[in-house]
C-alpha cells in the first residue's frame, strides 16, 4: 500500500511541480536560496521517510499558491495595459477633403481631428469648434460628465456624449495623459517603499537561516539519540512552514493595488515610497493662484461716484483697457462684453508703466489704474470704501476723469469649488494648513479666512517660498506642498511630498512633483490620503499577520503538532491567499464626498437686470464665487453644498431692485 501511495505521489509531483522545478533551477543558477528551493527540498526529502503523499500535497498546494500570485500580478500588469488601450487607435483627421480615418500615432501636434458623439477621444487636445459633455471617468475618476466648450482641454480616452466637436491636438499619442498615467504606474512599481526594501533585504537572509534551522532540527536526534524519522519530518515541516512567501507578498501586493486604484482615480503617484510618506506628513502648504483658485480674474464689486452709473464705470474702463494687454484689463473688457456695453474710441492713449493708463474719450481725459497712481494724481479718495476693499482682499482698479474719482472696480481670482472641501477634509484628518503665495498679503488673508486656513503668508517670491518650506520642515515631521506654477517648483522639490495640480501645472512642476492630480479637483488630494493610509494599514496587517502566524506555526512544528500538508495549506498557501485578498480590498475604496462640479454652481446668467429701470449689475460674489439663484433670492454657493462636506453659509440677497423695488432677473 505504501508503494502505491508513494508512486501516486511521484506522479502528482511530476504533474504539478514543473513550474516550481524550473524556477528552483533558475534560482540555483543565480546562487539564490528561495522559497522554490525550500519547497522542492521538502517535497523530495519527504519520500525518504515514506511521507511522499504529504510532500506531493505540499508541492501541489504551493504550485496553486504560486499560480494565484501570478494571477494577481497579471491583474496589475493588465491594469496598466488597459490604461494604454483606453484611447482608440484611429482618429478622424480633418483635411481639405473632409475627415479621414487615420492611425492615432500618425497625428501630429497642431492637427485638427473630429470627435463624433459616443466616440472616445484618441488624443489630448483643445476644442476649437463646438461644445459637448465629456465622460472623463477613465482618466480623472470624475463620475459626472463635464461640459467643455471652445478653448477647453479634453483628454484622450474621455467619451464625447452628445455633440460633434473639433479639437486641435496638443500631445502626440505617446505623450497623452493616459500614456503618462501608464508610464508613471510602471515607474512607480520600481520606486520601492522602505517596507519593500526592508522585506527584500530581510528575505535575503531569512531564507538561508530557515534552511540551516531545518537542518539543525533534523540532526537533533543524532545529537540526543531521539527518533530520527520524527525529527527529520519536523525539519521538513519547518522548512515549509517558515517559507517567506506571504511575507514577501505583504507589501508589494498592497502597493500595486494602491497605485492602480489611484491611477484610476486620476492621481499619479511616482513611487510606492510616496504612499508610505503620508504617515509622516503633518502640515499641507498651498500656493494660491491656480491651486486654491482657478487662476481666472473676475470683477468682484463696482463702486460708483459723482453721478455715474455702474454700467458707465465699466464701459469707460473697458474702453481704456481695450488697448491694453494686462490680465486685469482683459477681465474688465470681458465683463463689458458680457454686459453688452458700448466701447468708445480712445485718443492719446498712454500706458504709465506699473501704475495705470491715460486716454481721451470724446475730448475728455480719463485715468485708470492703481490706488497709488490716483494718490499721486492728488485725487480725493473715499476712505471708508478703500478700507472695505482692503478688508475684502480684492484688487482695486480706480477710474477717474480730470476733476474727480468716478468709480472703483475690485478684482479677485475665483475660488475653486473643491478648495473648502479639501481644507475641511485635511483638518478633519488632523493636518494643519498653510497658504504661501506671492500675492498681496490682504488677498491671502481674505482667501485664508474664507477657507479657514491656519496661517497665510503673502508677498513671497520663489526663494522666500523655499525658505518658508525649510522653516516648516524644522517645525514639523513632514511637510507637503501643493502648487502648479513654475515658481512653485523649488518648494515642491524641497518639501517631503510635492503635489502638482496637473490640469494647470507647468511641465517643470509636473516633473518635480511626487504626486500629480490629473484634473483640477482638489478633493483628489483627500482621495490620495485615504487610499495611502488604507494601503499602509494593509501593509502593516499583512506583515504582522505573516510574522505572527509563521512564528506560531514554527513553534507548533518543533513540538510536533504540525503536518506537512497543513503547513503548506494553511501556513503558506492559506496565509498568502489571505494577504492577497486583504490587499485587494483597496480596490473597494469609495470617496465619501459627493461629486460637485462647477457647472452645478454656475448658470448661463452673467448679469442682474431690472427690466423697469433698465439697470444692469454683476452677480455679487460671496466666499470667492458668484452667488447662486435659489427661489426668489441669491444665496452663497456654499449653501448648495451638503453640510456633511463643509459648513454652509447663510448669506442671501433678495432679488429686488434697490432703486425701484421691482423684481430683478438673471440674464
Amino acid at each position: 500500500m505504501k508503494i502505491i501511495d508513494q508512486s501516486l505521489a511521484i506522479v502528482s509531483i511530476f504533474l504539478s511541480s514543473s513550474g516550481v522545478v524550473k524556477e528552483a533551477i533558475e534560482d540555483i543558477k543565480n546562487k539564490r536560496i528561495t522559497a522554490n528551493i525550500l519547497m522542492l527540498i521538502a517535497g523530495v526529502a519527504s519520500f525518504f521517510i515514506l511521507h511522499g503523499q504529504e510532500g506531493a500535497t505540499a508541492i501541489l498546494l504551493y504550485a496553486i499558491a504560486e499560480r494565484l500570485e501570478e494571477l494577481t500580478a497579471d491583474k496589475s500588469r493588465n491594469a496598466i495595459k488597459e490604461l494604454l488601450e483606453l484611447a482608440p487607435d484611429d482618429a478622424l483627421l480633418k483635411t481639405d477633403k473632409g475627415y479621414e480615418n487615420v492611425p492615432s500615432k500618425e497625428i501630429r501636434i497642431g492637427n485638427i481631428i473630429g470627435i463624433k458623439p459616443g466616440m472616445k477621444v484618441p488624443l489630448d487636445g483643445i476644442i476649437v469648434k463646438g461644445g459637448s459633455y465629456f465622460d472623463e471617468s477613465a482618466i480623472t475618476g470624475e463620475s459626472i460628465p463635464i461640459f467643455k466648450k471652445e478653448g477647453k482641454e479634453v483628454f484622450a480616452a474621455s467619451i464625447n456624449s452628445d455633440s460633434f466637436v473639433d479639437i486641435e491636438v496638443i500631445r502626440e499619442s505617446k505623450n497623452t495623459i493616459v500614456a503618462q498615467i501608464a508610464e508613471s504606474v510602471k515607474i512607480a512599481l520600481q520606486n520601492k517603499s522602505v517596507h519593500e526594501r526592508f522585506i527584500e533585504k530581510f528575505a535575503k537572509y531569512y531564507t538561508p537561516i530557515i534552511l540551516l534551522s531545518s537542518i539543525f532540527v533534523m540532526i537533533i536526534p543524532v545529537l540526543f539519540n531521539l527518533n530520527f524519522y520524527d525529527w527529520f519530518y519536523r525539519g521538513l515541516v519547518l522548512l515549509v512552514v517558515s517559507c517567506p512567501c506571504a511575507l514577501t507578498l505583504s507589501t508589494p501586493l498592497a502597493n500595486i493595488a494602491s497605485l492602480t486604484k489611484l491611477a484610476r482615480e486620476g492621481i499619479l503617484v511616482k513611487g510606492n515610497k510616496f504612499i508610505e510618506k503620508i504617515q509622516d506628513i503633518e502640515v499641507f502648504a498651498f500656493d494660491k493662484t491656480g491651486t486654491l483658485t482657478e487662476g481666472k480674474l473676475k470683477i468682484f464689486d463696482i463702486f460708483h461716484y459723482n453721478g455715474i452709473s455702474k454700467s458707465d464705470v465699466v464701459s469707460v474702463a473697458a474702453s481704456l483697457e481695450s488697448l491694453s494687454e494686462h490680465p486685469i484689463g482683459k477681465t474688465i473688457v470681458n465683463q463689458a462684453k458680457k454686459m453688452g456695453l458700448p466701447f468708445q474710441n480712445v485718443d492719446e492713449f498712454e500706458v504709465i508703466k506699473g501704475r495705470g493708463i491715460k486716454g481721451k474719450i470724446n475730448g475728455e481725459f480719463f485715468y485708470i489704474g492703481s490706488q497709488k497712481f490716483f494718490e499721486d494724481l492728488s485725487y480725493e479718495l473715499p476712505i471708508d470704501d478703500i478700507i472695505e476693499i482692503e478688508n475684502s482682499g480684492t484688487i482695486p482698479v480706480l477710474l477717474g476723469n480730470e476733476q474727480h474719482l468716478l468709480g472703483i472696480l475690485t478684482i479677485r481670482d475665483v475660488l475653486r469649488v473643491s478648495a473648502p472641501i479639501l481644507v475641511k477634509g485635511l483638518k478633519k484628518r488632523g493636518f494643519e494648513t498653510i497658504l504661501i503665495s506671492g500675492d498681496n498679503q490682504r488677498v491671502c488673508n481674505s482667501i485664508g479666512a474664507c477657507l479657514d486656513i491656519d496661517r497665510a503668508y503673502g508677498e513671497h517670491l520663489p526663494d522666500q517660498k523655499l525658505q518658508e518650506i525649510q522653516n516648516l520642515k524644522e517645525q514639523y515631521k513632514g511637510v507637503a506642498m501643493v502648487g502648479d506654477g513654475i515658481n512653485d517648483a523649488p518648494a515642491l522639490a524641497l518639501s517631503d511630498l510635492g503635489i502638482a495640480i496637473g490640469a494647470s501645472a507647468t511641465d517643470i512642476t509636473l516633473e518635480t512633483a511626487d504626486i500629480i492630480i490629473i484634473n483640477d479637483d482638489l478633493k483628489k488630494i483627500l482621495t490620495y490620503i485615504d487610499i495611502a493610509k488604507k494601503t499602509n494599514k494593509k501593509v502593516k496587517e499583512n506583515i504582522w499577520s505573516s510574522i505572527i502566524i509563521k512564528v506560531a506555526f514554527a513553534i507548533l512544528t518543533v513540538i510536533g503538532f504540525m503536518s506537512l500538508w497543513v503547513a503548506v495549506g494553511l501556513g503558506d498557501m492559506g496565509l498568502s491567499l489571505a494577504i492577497m485578498l486583504n490587499s485587494m480590498t483597496i480596490f473597494r475604496y469609495k470617496f465619501l464626498y459627493k461629486e460637485i462640479t462647477t457647472e452645478q454652481l454656475e448658470s448661463e446668467s452673467k448679469l442682474i437686470v431690472c427690466s423697469n429701470c433698465e439697470t444692469k449689475d454683476i452677480i455679487p460674489q460671496h466666499h470667492g464665487r458668484d452667488m447662486v439663484k435659489k427661489g426668489e433670492k441669491l444665496v452663497c454657493w456654499k449653501n448648495i453644498l451638503s453640510s456633511e462636506e463643509l459648513e454652509t453659509c447663510d448669506e442671501e440677497l433678495p432679488l429686488h431692485c434697490p432703486y425701484c423695488e421691482e423684481k430683478l432677473e438673471l440674464r
